[in-house]
């Protein structure tokens, strides 16, 4: 999936603490960005001084997803956001996909989720949009250089879970939506030579728990055979070495939380091993990575620990940093040394002003730096605040949106349509 000018913080065993991995002492576009990264040494050196400037795109509430992409084709990337596709990089010029609809912010959008894909393999990106959960996703089909209307294509009828998210989870295939519905974890795939058909729905599980606000899902490379697991907040799901006939996929039991937003796989101190990185609770508190330790003598099963980069306590700051709702999660490179940070924020008013823990609060966005010992292998993250009257809706994008090679920020959800520009010095 098919990426992270304060005080420095430290993970060691607390004795005595809930959280018994963490004790601080002295001392911050998505699946594509996955598969791009790599291992590199040497992280805590000096890093450059990141800055973001903010440009407010629309106040208005279109959307709780945005993605990037470029959308008619010269070379600079354009915003999809609900009704619209923005031309960039001035994101000034609003074009309508379908009828312009601004939402009430006291409820919600049909646009849950937005990603960008060609479809039909004709070289035009289209939109790809999930609605209010359970309900039906679909694609908008991009006129090109036509222009004009995009036909829209039912992509599932029913599809479940908060976070469902397009990735490459198929060697040789085009990107999958990952999602649940009918009480069954899977994937659907688009026939390319019948794109306007609805997707394929391949169950990787028997029929379970899962229902249509299930939260906490993603893929990526847990055991390094080389293909794409499916990941949930309960454990993982490893990818067979033959999908014929639709096989169910080997689960293995592991505690991520009780259910977050976007997870994902990634060596985070470097030892070879995939770790996980997910939001503990996409309604409460909560951040964590899971470090993925070789199974002991004789056993096949590996075991995890949990290293904690926001307490789950909604009264414990860690690195004087706290905040719920860590609705969307998005991996990326900001600083440029060759490792994922990871990137979240606040969800604004999830279920309204008054609907969840510290609703009213400050919509922040952050973004924690990867920090890697190469030699002890231990890392921990650093937080650096990014925005303080944004958040996160259910999926934002992290991309270069104007063109100076450096990774910026694109958010829309009920406070608005927001893009961060990366600044950096020396």
């Amino acid at each position: 999936m098919a990426a992270r000018n304060l005080t420095c913080l430290h993970a060691e065993v607390r004795r005595g603490s809930r959280y018994p991995a963490l004790r601080i002492t002295p001392c911050s576009f998505t699946g594509a960005i996955l598969a791009a990264a790599v291992v590199v040494a040497g992280s805590a050196a000096a890093a450059p001084a990141v800055s973001f400037k903010k440009k407010v795109i629309d106040e208005r509430f279109l959307a709780e997803s945005i993605a990037v992409a470029d959308v008619n084709r010269d070379g600079k990337p354009d915003l999809i956001v609900g009704p619209y596709w923005i031309q960039g990089p001035e994101f000034t010029k609003k074009i309508e996909t379908r009828a312009a609809l601004a939402y009430d912010k006291e409820s919600y959008s049909d646009a849950f989720i937005t990603a960008a894909m060609d479809v039909d393999g004709d070289g035009w990106i289209d939109s790809v949009q999930v609605g209010w959960p359970g309900r039906a996703a679909l694609w908008f089909k991009n006129p090109g250089k036509a222009g004009g209307d995009w036909p829209r294509f039912v992509v599932h009828p029913a599809v479940g879970t908060e976070s469902p998210e397009l990735v490459s989870l198929i060697a040789g295939q085009a990107p999958a939506l990952i999602f649940a519905t009918n009480k069954k974890l899977g994937y659907a795939t688009v026939d390319r030579a019948h794109p306007e058909a609805p997707w394929t729905f391949h169950a990787i599980s028997g029929e379970g728990e899962w229902q249509r606000y299930t939260h906490g899902i993603g893929a990526g490379d847990i055991n390094g055979d080389g293909r794409a697991d499916l990941l949930c907040y309960k454990g993982w799901w490893e990818q067979p070495a033959s999908l014929a006939g639709d096989p169910e996929w080997k689960f293995h039991p592991v505690n991520f939380g009780d259910g977050g937003a976007q997870m994902y796989a990634y060596d985070v101190n470097g030892d070879g091993r995939a770790d996980v990185i997910s939001s503990i609770d996409a309604h409460k508190y909560g951040l964590s990575w899971f470090e993925q330790i070789a199974p002991a003598a004789g056993a096949t099963e590996p075991t995890w620990r949990e290293h904690i980069i926001l307490s789950r306590d909604p009264a414990e700051k860690i690195n004087d940093v706290q905040f719920s709702q860590p609705h969307a999660t998005v991996l990326a490179d900001i600083d440029g040394d060759g490792l994922l940070d990871i990137v979240t924020g606040k969800r604004h008013w999830a279920h309204g002003s008054h609907g969840d823990p510290e609703s009213t609060a400050a919509p922040v966005l952050y973004w924690f730096r990867l920090v890697r010992d190469p030699a002890t292998h231990e890392a921990h993250y650093e937080p650096h605040l990014i925005d303080n009257d944004s958040g996160v809706g259910t999926k934002f994008a992290v991309a270069d949106l104007n063109g100076d090679g450096l990774p910026d920020v694109a958010v829309a959800n009920k406070h608005g349509v927001f893009v961060f520009l990366q600044q950096r010095t020396p």
